[in-house]
């Protein structure tokens, strides 16, 4: 079946392909007539799909559909063309768009129904025309991936084509899935740390060419907001909730994603987002700065050895054990309530830091800060070597981990920085 299996294998493809049909494709026969619609690929095989005029999708077994043709020209949804963008106006700031994939940069098939990657960064810009009245716009490819696939070999590429590519510029946004959203913008903060302008990371619930997108509101507020001069750190601008009118701008290290689906998806763990862009300005305290600029120079770098454990009853100790013999360097525990695990890892975790492994424990609730003083059981897996990381989010001190051991060959100096507040990951 050219043009894509659609998901078909088996009996189902080899009856599709002795019928010359596709997905996409009218097919007549057996009393019904439809479009053959994609499928899951685990479906059970002898099925073919079909959406009906009714609009209704059915299930039909090829048995059926024995003496079926293909009715008339095959019909293929093409992406809408998008707007000219507008030229924009003088005096404007500069902003550097990377586009990485993502729902933002997608459009859906109305054929088939599914989202696919469609826009690249200029397509982007261009489907946004509002953004020609905010800033001149200069767009560029870092590349295209649903954020779920984006290892952190990649987030050095984009660091990298962040820091390159800044130069000349008020600011850079990067149009990012949101599924890892928080862990990019997360290694953004740590590596990019010092860069002199802002980076605001932007994405969407909905692909760019539906009626209730949330991309071309995430887009302009991220360009208002660099054009603001709101000074350098990395933001993460989203949706505040389910209506127009308000874009939460949170900082990168303190944002986790907290809706599967809601366009209001994002919040600020332990506090208020650093702004808020709305219809009549920017909402913030005067002077808020995110990052400081002129302390260093960018450091790009990751080293993944590391892992993340959530702690539960019943958890199996060796997978401690294992991760360590598998060469983790790092390895962060989300432990329960103020930083506690079961006294059943404690000699794993004995082990884990005798071979040089440096343990940290965040804490798996919501909200607060780990304090391993005030129980004994916290006291002793910190005689055993365990480092409390206060009220760093898990996922970011995964993060950083990876970053720092990149930057740090000893344990002892892996251990200092992960305790330096390097890009708002602790609370003050």
């Amino acid at each position: 079946m050219s043009g894509g299996d659609g998901g078909y294998g088996g009996e189902s493809l080899a009856f599709l392909e002795s019928v010359g049909a596709r997905v996409g494709d009218s097919l007549e026969g057996g009393g019904l007539s439809g479009r053959v619609m994609p499928r899951y690929e685990g479906g059970e095989d002898g099925i073919v799909v079909l959406k009906l005029a009714s609009g209704y999708n059915v299930a039909v077994r090829v048995g059926r559909l024995a003496g079926s043709r293909v009715a008339g020209a095959p019909a293929r949804a093409a992406a809408p063309a998008a707007p000219a963008r507008p030229a924009p106006a003088q005096g404007l700031p500069s902003i550097l768009l990377l586009s990485t994939g993502g729902t933002i940069a997608s459009r859906i098939d109305y054929v088939t129904g599914a989202v696919t990657p469609a826009l690249d960064a200029a397509g982007l810009a261009e489907s946004v025309p509002e953004l020609a009245g905010i800033a001149r716009i200069e767009p560029r490819v870092a590349m295209s991936e649903h954020s779920e696939n984006i290892e952190p070999s990649h987030w050095e590429l984009i660091a990298t084509a962040v820091r390159d590519g800044s130069a000349g510029h008020g600011g850079v946004i990067v149009a990012h899935g949101t599924d890892t959203m928080q862990h990019t913008a997360s290694y953004l903060a740590f590596a990019l740390a010092g860069l002199p302008v802002p980076v605001v990371l932007v994405g969407a619930q909905r692909s760019s060419d539906r009626p209730s997108s949330d991309a071309a509101e995430n887009l302009a507020a991220a360009a208002r907001l660099i054009a603001s001069s709101p000074g350098p750190g990395v933001l993460v601008a989203m949706h505040e909730g389910s209506s127009d009118g308000r874009v939460s701008c949170h900082r990168a290290t303190r944002v986790r994603k907290r809706h599967t689906s809601a366009r209001g998806a994002f919040e600020t763990v332990g506090g208020p987002p650093a702004f808020t862009v709305t219809r009549g300005g920017i909402e913030g305290p005067s002077g808020r700065r995110v990052g400081t600029p002129g302390t260093r120079e960018p450091r790009i770098g990751v080293d993944a050895r590391a892992a993340l454990l959530k702690y539960h009853p019943g958890m199996d100790a060796s997978a401690i054990d294992g991760l360590v013999e598998r060469g983790c360097r790092a390895l962060v525990l989300e432990g329960t309530g103020l930083g506690h695990v079961g006294r059943a890892l404690y000699a794993p975790i004995s082990r884990a830091v005798e071979a040089g492994a440096l343990v940290m424990m965040c804490s798996q609730c919501g909200d607060g800060e780990v304090n391993m003083n005030v129980y004994e059981s916290g006291r002793e897996l910190q005689k055993l070597g365990v480092v409390p990381l206060r009220d760093m989010l898990s996922e970011t001190a995964l993060v950083k981990a990876m970053w720092a051991l990149s930057q740090e060959a000893t344990r002892e100096g892996l251990e200092r920085l992960m305790l330096e507040n390097v890009a708002s990951e602790m609370s003050p």
